[in-house]
């Protein structure tokens, strides 16, 4: 990246804004998941640190490399701060330049994944280095750089499953620099209805599953009005259910005998009713019943309409405290930087899920730019002062938690 006296700014804004161009020149499209090229630039420049870093690489999934270092004592507290290497693909043709090449306007950096995240590791890297080398007696910080968070978290799984052990964690999500303690989880299905063939002549020869899935959409339509009235949460928007996809018909001239949709049902944390369960299939389990019995005796012109749910996906809600340790110190933090920061929600999943449920970590957001307004769009971009302030607030919370 390359800028002129105009847009100088700090030598350690420069090392920042170096290492996220460099970061971002490593293309890591997702799908099809190829973080190898950015995974490998992470690993030699953790080894090449000044910090004696122990540099592990393997294998998240299907050949994409997860890269965790560690350094510090880990008698004295340990800290993990993380985010993925992945980002979803960029079309070239849509951008005003070159999305792999970084480049600055004004007082933002623009290129695809500076706000989600690549900013937010190269902040996380160098905050670790800095307090590493400012401090005489250093806990343990664990940077975990992983890949597939944009296409089901495999990379947090995989990080999870070989056993990350902190006592924290923050993950350098886009959240405008607030902290994020409380996300959605979601319940995707694919609906099938079922029906029969037969010449559009002759429509009553056989079963339309068009006409059948309207009123499939209708109940659906009715489920996420009863889920925004009846639920709700301090910092997070009410559940919803919303009808993402519909497919049907074969030819103009064939009466359908399959119809699709996909059904995305956004939860809130305790959504089910014994609370938030330790194990994946517990809490899917509750969230098909719920749906299949939704469904359940759905007809039109009182013929009983054949149709399949199918689970595609599913992701746990979580949220941590207000008033735990990490949230009020993240806090405390962020305000010795200049930043004032307050607990948010996430109405979306993020990789925090596997951290707190399944490593036992508690875990907050805080990052970078906007999921809301920078994330995923066409010049993506990021304000440099918020990414300066975000190391900033990493280096200091690894102070405060470690001391």
């Amino acid at each position: 990246m390359t800028h002129d006296d105009e847009n100088s700014v700090p030598s350690d804004e420069d090392a920042l804004l170096r290492l996220i161009a460099d970061l971002v020149a490593r293309p890591s499209e997702n799908p099809p998941g190829e973080e190898t090229a950015v995974a490998e630039y992470l690993a030699d420049r953790l080894e090449a640190s000044a910090v004696p870093f122990a540099v592990e690489t393997y294998d998240a999934v299907d050949g994409r490399p997860n890269v965790v270092a560690r350094a510090g004592d880990a008698s004295r507290g340990s800290v993990l701060l993380t985010g993925h290497t992945d980002v979803v693909p960029a079309d070239p043709d849509e951008w005003s330049g070159d999305p792999y090449t970084l480049r600055r306007e004004g007082d933002r950096i623009v290129g695809r994944g500076v706000s989600d995240m690549k900013a937010a590791l190269a902040a996380e890297l160098l905050a670790a280095e800095s307090y590493l080398q400012s401090t005489d007696e250093p806990g343990e910080v664990v940077l975990g750089f992983v890949a597939d968070e944009e296409w089901g978290g495999r990379g947090t799984r995989a990080l999870v499953e070989h056993g990350v052990d902190a006592d924290y964690a923050v993950v350098g999500e886009p959240t405008d620099r607030q902290i994020c303690v409380a996300q959605k989880g979601v319940a995707r299905y694919r609906i099938a209805v079922r029906g029969r063939s037969s010449h559009s002549g002759r429509p009553d020869a056989g079963i339309n599953a068009i006409e059948g899935m309207h009123s499939v959409l209708t109940r659906l339509v009715a489920f996420d009005e009863h889920l925004r009235e009846e639920t709700s949460h301090d910092l997070l928007d009410p559940e919803t259910g919303t009808v993402t996809e519909i497919k049907g018909g074969s030819a103009p001239n064939v009466v359908p005998d399959r119809a699709t949709v996909t059904f995305d049902w956004r939860f809130l944390p305790g959504a089910v009713e014994s609370g938030e369960p330790s194990e994946t299939g517990e809490a899917a389990a509750w969230f098909d019943e719920r749906l299949n019995d939704l469904l359940a005796g759905v007809e039109r012109d009182g013929r009983p309409i054949e149709h399949d749910v199918e689970r595609i996906v599913f992701a746990r809600a979580a949220e941590l405290p207000t008033e735990h340790k990490l949230v009020e110190t993240m806090a405390t933090a962020a305000a010795d930087v200049g930043v004032d920061a307050s607990p948010v929600g996430f109405n979306a999943a993020t990789d925090a899920r596997f951290l707190i449920h399944d490593a036992g970590v508690p875990t907050v957001l805080f990052g970078p730019g906007s999921i809301e307004s920078d994330a995923h769009t066409v010049d993506e971009s990021v304000r440099v002062a918020d990414v300066a302030d975000c190391a900033r607030a990493y280096e200091r919370v690894l102070t405060l938690l470690l001391e």
